[in-house]
């Protein structure tokens, strides 16, 4: 039975058979044409066969193509070109000595070809292999996640026809978890079924499988996927049995070897990451306390000093000198639950766990609660309420609509002069309900616009130690508005104050109501 192998063998051999014997035929051939020129002599004869040897030597693989065309060349000069012709006989025993020297030259100078032509080619497989190699570092260099690095480095070798298994160290509840990642066609099940000898390769940081003392009957050789630091994995191959060439085994460590480096960069970059996000926690929440303990210390002094004046003098003030205490500690106590129920939403925000519970609320309700809730604070300013003549009926939360527009009013009226013009405008733009919340007060530094739905930024100093408030009403606002699938910005107007603006989209009853 004729192998696949066999067969490939046998058609690599007729087809240097046949170019050797056709160069030689061709050297011979030209030899027989310069033998009838006149006055050409037999070394000219043999640099013609000499030449033919070379190009055997270049055009076969192997050297036994080239020794045996050394030694056709020496039989084929004694039979056609030495006398006498068409025998093997030789009357000159000089010739003798010419066939030696030729022979040994012939083969000498076909082996020094057939070498240089072989570092050639070498050159050009480095090379090759070079310029593989580097584009698959620059690919990595674009890929951030482990699995998307495992998964690259397994697709280039699948390329290549490797079959392997790539077991990924993924952590999962404080123990190391393999992950499988395959390419050449294996499926989950023979994943599954190695998983136990890549878990015994892990553990031990040994190899295992096939060639190796442990689990030796398997198909499959596991090898520890290492870093610098520590070890990411196992790598499995399939061995058939054939030995890899050099180039091959080169090739598949130096994939591996790059994708362990990029996942340890990942890794690496990851824990940085990590460090720097906890510094600007730790950061967020000594900036917090300061601004809270810093706004608590005002209003809680205020209310705890008018309270013990009434009682202490509760008899000798007047009607108009207690309301006004009075007042005077109603306002703190909203303030102090307005910065409470900031703290609580941005506290839901930053964990995620701010629940929008929307439905149809008409806006007209929603922005008489907000002013109610800020009168108040009006004090001297002058407050305007422009509202379409339609009814709008917009789709959203309304107890944190009414917090967000609350914050703006209190905003407005805390950061300009007293006697400045507040306008609370609503009005309809196609599919969208736009909010509008402008004064003439002096407007926004233009250092700070482009950071003023930051946390912890106030209007009138970069730090909310320096005003009451601790700048965290218009970062929750935008919050809040973009929760609702809305949009909200802050300018600078024409009448010498700001705007802020935020539209929500309008629900599909009031955009076909008309």
């Amino acid at each position: 039975m004729i192998t696949k192998r066999s067969a490939t063998a046998f058609g690599r051999f007729l087809s240097n058979f046949l170019k050797t014997l056709g160069i030689l035929l061709l050297c011979t051939l030209v030899c027989v044409g310069f033998k009838q020129l006149d006055n050409v002599r037999d070394e000219n004869i043999l640099m013609v066969y000499l030449t033919g040897v070379l190009l055997v030597n270049i055009c076969t693989r192997g050297y036994g193509w080239g020794v045996f065309s050394s030694v056709v060349c020496v039989f084929a000069f004694n039979f056609f070109f030495t006398e006498p012709v068409f025998t093997f006989l030789v009357n000159d025993p000089n010739y003798i000595i010419t066939f030696l020297i030729f022979l040994v030259i012939s083969t000498l100078t076909g082996t020094l070809a057939k070498r240089l032509q072989q570092h050639a080619q070498t050159a050009r497989r480095n090379e090759r292999q070079a310029r593989r190699l580097y584009e698959v570092s620059q690919r990595y260099l674009n890929l951030t996640r482990e699995e998307e690095i495992v998964s690259h480095a397994l697709k280039i070798l699948g390329e290549y026809q490797y079959r392997c298994i790539l077991y990924l160290a993924l952590s999962q509840k404080g123990a190391a978890h393999l992950k499988a990642f395959s390419c050449g066609g294996e499926d989950d099940k023979t994943a599954g079924m190695n998983l136990d000898m890549a878990k015994w390769c892990f553990s031990h940081k040994d190899a295992c499988g096939h060639g190796t003392s442990h689990f030796p009957n398997s198909s499959w050789r596991f090898t520890p996927l290492r870093s610098s630091r520590h070890l990411l994995g196992v790598a499995a191959a399939y061995c058939d049995g054939r030995k890899e060439s050099e180039d091959r085994v080169l090739f598949y460590n130096t994939i591996l070897s790059q994708a362990a480096l990029a996942i340890e960069r990942e890794q690496l970059r990851r824990s940085q990451e990590e460090s720097r996000m906890e510094m600007e926690k730790e950061k967020l929440r000594n900036n917090l306390l300061r601004s809270i303990s810093h706004d608590l210390r005002t209003p809680l002094t205020g209310i705890a000093g008018s309270a013990s004046f009434l009682m202490e003098s509760l008899d000798e003030l007047d009607r108009d000198t207690i309301r006004s205490l009075l007042g005077d500690i109603g306002n703190d106590a909203i303030w102090l639950n307005n910065m409470v129920e900031n703290l609580l939403n941005m506290t839901r925000i930053q964990d995620g766990r701010l629940l929008i519970q929307k439905q149809d609320e008409v806006v007209d309700d929603i922005v008489s609660e907000a002013c109610g809730r800020v009168s108040r604070q009006q004090r001297e300013h002058r407050l305007s309420i422009q509202m379409p003549d339609e009814l709008l009926l917009v789709p959203m939360d309304g107890k944190l609509m009414v917090q967000v527009l609350v914050n703006l009013l209190d905003n407005a009226y805390k950061h300009t002069r007293p006697d400045s013009q507040i306008l609370l405008r609503v009005s309809r733009l196609k599919d969208k309900a736009v909010f509008e919340v402008s004064d003439n007060g002096g407007g926004i530094p233009e250092a700070l616009l482009p950071h003023i739905f930051e946390s912890f930024v106030s209007s009138r100093s970069q730090t909310s130690d320096s005003a009451r408030g601790v700048g965290l009403g218009l970062s929750i606002c935008k919050s809040v508005v973009e929760a609702h699938g809305g949009e909200m910005t802050a300018q600078n107007n024409a009448h010498g104050g700001a705007t802020f603006r935020f539209t929500l989209p309008l629900t599909m009853e009031a955009l076909t109501h008309e």
